[in-house]
């Protein structure tokens, strides 16, 4: 499997800054302008994680109700027929 690098903001910087030395416009971006673009990042990463999460959990919560409905299909019959022969005697269960 291959690890894919996950950028940074300081790489794109560096880009261009490097970008600016092969006689090209540099592109100007002040401290403000850098703290308000990471600012906006966190910001909307944070949102994403939280969607994804809400997703995540209904999909586990969703998952879990269906086997706990099964196992109580597959399990109450005999519960209920092993506590009716336990109080009215055998064969109270059967029809």
């Amino acid at each position: 499997m291959t690890e894919k690098k996950i950028p940074v903001l300081t790489d794109f910087v560096g880009i261009a800054r490097e970008a600016a030395t092969a006689d090209t416009p540099a592109i100007v971006v002040t401290a403000d302008d850098l703290a308000e673009l990471q600012s906006r990042i966190a910001t909307e990463s944070y949102v994403l994680m939280e969607r994804l999460l809400h997703e995540s959990l209904r999909e586990m919560e969703a998952n879990l109700f269906a086997d706990v409905i099964g196992r109580l299909r597959s399990e109450l019959p005999n519960l209920v027929e092993d506590l009716l022969q336990e109080h009215l005697g055998p064969g109270a269960g059967h029809r």
